[in-house]
């Protein structure tokens, strides 16, 4: 059995209260010798304090919720370690869900962290259809845990939520390759149902509108955020436009698949192509050629989605806050 607040009270002959009142930083008139009598003593006999009992007697467990639907648009190694460490400093634990892609299993997950008792939750509701909003914001309002999202809802932005705009990423990559002076620009966004590749695509589109450039003709591929869809879709692109001197993709990982295909067929990166990723992941700078690609700050939303949790107050609708992403520069894109 651990060390407890009688060892400590009976090392140091104080009572059992005082013991409690300075361990667990609580309002009293102790003098500061006595304190520093208790923190010595309870460092030397390495007393650590019950878990249990103190979320018993405080209601508050220290923990927040992240639920991770399978398939969404952030890699989870990338959002779990930006989370964990914005949890940590803001003295939380983590606790983990991986729920299947779809709004009922989402649902049912943070109810499950609910009945957990964790003292916030964030949602990454990237993928999830528009069906997805109201059913949440009812449970929103419904309990007294903070819930935030890291994403919307298909066309919905979803309230009390922090996520990166998306249509600025896919603006900031198209207008870094159209100022290499390529005009024949593939892309590769995402999925289709996903509003975060359609917000990207949108951005693409506003960079050439800006430039007073024609969209319609260049070749698009909306597919699901993997190495595959890279993978293969470098051959989908190219079968009809051959042309091609530069393509965009939605995801550092569909662009990693894209750098694969490239070399199997015999095109040097950046000389014969230009590759552009999104997301800055731990994948970008250490692949073969290293990656252009637009850094969402990760670990920006995740301080801002725990201070959420920490700031709101019962039944609270905050309005969505855009991150504004930033593009990084790496051997994967050159002049044409």
């Amino acid at each position: 059995m651990g060390v407890t607040i009688r060892d400590i009270a009976k090392r140091t002959g104080l009572s059992i209260t005082t013991i409690s009142l300075v361990l667990n930083k609580k309002e009293n008139r102790i003098s500061e010798k006595t304190k520093q009598i208790v923190e010595s003593t309870a460092q030397e006999l390495n007393y650590s304090p019950n878990q249990a009992a103190i979320s018993l007697s405080t209601k508050k467990t220290n923990t927040i919720g992240l639920i991770i639907p399978a398939g969404a648009y952030y890699l989870p190694a990338d959002l779990l370690t930006s989370m964990e460490h914005a949890c940590r400093n803001s003295g939380y634990s983590l606790v983990l869900s991986l729920p299947e892609r779809d709004g009922d299993s989402c649902l049912e997950a943070i109810q499950n962290m609910l009945r957990r008792g964790t003292d916030g939750i964030v949602v990454d509701s990237s993928g999830m259809s528009e069906a997805f909003y109201q059913p949440y914001i009812d449970l929103v309002l419904k309990t007294e845990t903070p819930i935030s999202s890291l994403a919307g809802a298909g066309a919905q932005l979803m309230a009390n939520s922090i996520m990166p705009d998306h249509r600025k990423g896919g603006y900031l990559a198209a207008s870094h390759l159209l100022e290499l002076g390529h005009s024949k620009i593939g892309c590769i966004p995402g999925p289709r149902t996903d509003y975060t590749a359609t917000d990207f695509y949108l951005g693409f589109g506003d960079a050439l509108e800006e430039r007073n450039l024609d969209g319609d003709s260049l070749p698009v591929l909306f597919s699901p955020y993997t190495a595959a869809s890279g993978y293969e879709g470098l051959d989908r692109l190219l079968a009809p436009e051959p042309d091609l001197t530069a393509i965009i993709t939605g995801s550092d990982t569909i662009a990693a698949g894209l750098l694969r295909r490239a070399f199997e067929r015999g095109i040097v990166i950046p000389r014969d192509m230009s590759v552009t990723g999104y997301g800055n992941s731990a994948i970008a700078a250490d692949i073969f050629v290293p990656l252009t690609t637009i850094s969402v700050h990760f670990d920006r939303i995740a301080r801002k989605a725990v201070n959420i949790i920490k700031k709101l107050k019962d039944k609270t609708l905050l309005t969505p806050e855009l991150i504004q992403p930033s593009l990084i520069i790496r051997n994967s894109t050159a002049a044409v």
